[in-house]
């Protein structure tokens, strides 16, 4: 089977996974969550990227637990009134996806789920607070997964769950953090880049002319997942954002997600999509960050709030752009490839004239 990365920061490469990495994948989420005979799914991921695919379509046939579908992920509306007549007890969502469904519902509602579990990008803690609050027998668990290792790496578990964290590495991969530049190993606690082995890795890209990515380490190839986390002392895994959201400006790394989460904090998505998103390159003699929004805000009032938020010096904003909307892909994930090439074409404008 051939799928194709989401292209949230580039182009979209294909991806092809064999059925040993699919079969190996579903066994070892399987196994690491709780599911009961008596559950019900309900299935609302797109299945042309694989978190839908595995989750929704696949495992339910291999674990032979029951499912209901829904075909549009974005009509939060009618998914929380299917919830709330069909009585699933599981669910399996990205963050996004959780907030358009949790804003739109009627009180009483979400109440058969027994077991959340989001993946794709991370989980914002108002968005935990808020589910909690409203469902507090709820499990809402946070997992990781990519396209390339079919895609589950890691989960929180029913009963062993450590909020803000992606939890613990699933059985059929093994995982390991070392420097994004030396490749040596990293003790407990140390930020660097993830790298993962196992029989749901994938074998390389298909037609593609750029160097595949692979490390040897060990005495093993590795996927360089570009990923950068920590490990704390139980191995649940923190995740601290992609390589490719962070911008090296004057020899200090700058967190492009960082900056978005305070401002994401305050203008919170909702059924109509997200209503910040922060993107940002490296150019000539500096840089450019900026805040785009459906909100009206300015540039200080902006920076104020990074201020608030503990953020100084160089971990601020450039500029705003109010739009109509944030563009996001099928997976309800923004577009932030849009949004650079937005940038950079008014830079070229700016430069030419």
């Amino acid at each position: 089977m051939v799928l194709f990365t989401s292209g949230s920061e580039s182009l979209p490469k294909a991806v092809p996974l064999s059925h040993k990495n699919l079969i190996a994948n579903m066994r070892g989420g399987i196994d690491h969550m709780n599911f009961h005979r008596s559950d019900t799914l309900l299935g609302f991921l797109p299945p042309f990227h694989s978190f839908g695919l595995t989750a929704t379509a696949l495992m339910p046939i291999l674990s032979g637990i029951r499912v209901v579908h829904h075909a549009d992920p974005t009509d939060a509306r009618m998914l929380a009134r299917v919830i709330a007549a069909y009585k699933p007890t599981l669910m399996f969502a990205t963050p996004t996806f959780l907030q358009y469904i949790v804003s739109s519902s009627e009180p009483g509602e979400l109440d058969s789920l027994r077991l959340v579990l989001v993946g794709a990008e991370k989980c914002p803690t108002a968005l935990y607070e808020r589910t909690m609050a409203i469902l507090p027998e709820l499990d809402l668990l946070e997992g990781y997964g990519i396209t390339e290792c079919s895609p589950v790496v890691s989960g929180n578990r029913p009963g062993n769950n450590k909020p803000g964290t992606i939890g613990l590495s699933i059985n059929c991969v093994e995982t390991v953090v070392v420097h994004p530049e030396t490749h040596k190993p990293l003790p407990q606690g140390e930020t660097g880049l993830l790298l993962i082995r196992g029989a749901s890795v994938f074998n390389g890209y298909y037609k593609h002319d750029k160097p595949q990515p692979f490390l040897d380490f060990d005495g093993h190839r590795w996927y360089n997942s570009g990923d950068l986390v920590s490990k704390d002392e139980d191995g649940f895994i923190q995740f601290r954002g992609r390589m490719k959201r962070f911008l090296k400006i004057g020899g200090e790394m700058v967190s492009l997600p960082a900056l978005e989460a305070p401002l994401a904090e305050r203008f919170p998505a909702d059924e109509e999509g997200p209503k910040v998103a922060v993107e940002g390159i490296e150019q000539d003699g500096g840089r450019c960050i900026v805040l785009f929004t459906t909100q009206e805000i300015t540039v200080r009032e902006a920076n104020d709030c990074l201020k608030a938020a503990g953020f100084q010096g160089i971990m601020r904003l450039d500029e705003v752009r109010k739009v109509q909307e944030i563009p996001v892909l099928g997976t309800g994930k923004t577009n932030y490839r849009q949004l650079r090439a937005w940038i950079e074409e008014a830079n070229e404008v700016t430069s030419d004239s």
